[in-house]
């Protein structure tokens, strides 16, 4: 079965939930179980709040791989970049595409998927209206 990310995210809520859930039934039936249960339903919670934490490692994966850009398309944007740079009279437009490549280059160092493909388009756009 794949998921997609939105799917993964709500998995790892739902497990967060189920692990609390495990909580509170262990607190509120306390001095019903015995030291033995209490402990298996603490480490039966552990494994579901890591699981939540895996669901969460699997939806950034996915969102990766679900984004709109490939290295291809980056590596295109960067350049039709640079071309309207060398054809822009403007500093005020020189600098706004490259501050605006800056931008793009931290999203891309921080894994910033959504951050990349905002500065990713508004590269596009500045180049567009730029000469490029």
């Amino acid at each position: 079965m794949k998921l997609t990310s939105d799917q993964a995210y709500e998995l790892s809520e739902q497990f967060t939930l189920f692990s609390e859930a495990v909580e509170n039934y262990r607190y509120e039936n306390w001095d019903d179980l015995s030291e033995d249960e209490r402990t298996e339903l603490e480490r039966i919670e552990w494994s579901l709040m890591n699981a939540s934490s895996e669901m969460i490692t699997t939806a950034i994966d996915l969102t990766l791989d679900e984004t709109e850009l490939s290295f291809q398309q980056l590596c295109a944007t960067t350049e039709k970049a640079q071309d309207a740079i060398k054809k822009i009279n403007t500093v005020r437009k020189v600098i706004n595409i490259a501050a605006s490549a800056v931008s793009l280059a931290g999203a891309i160092l921080v894994n910033d998927y959504k951050a990349v493909l905002k500065e990713t388009r508004q590269l596009i756009e500045l180049s567009r209206n730029n000469g490029g």
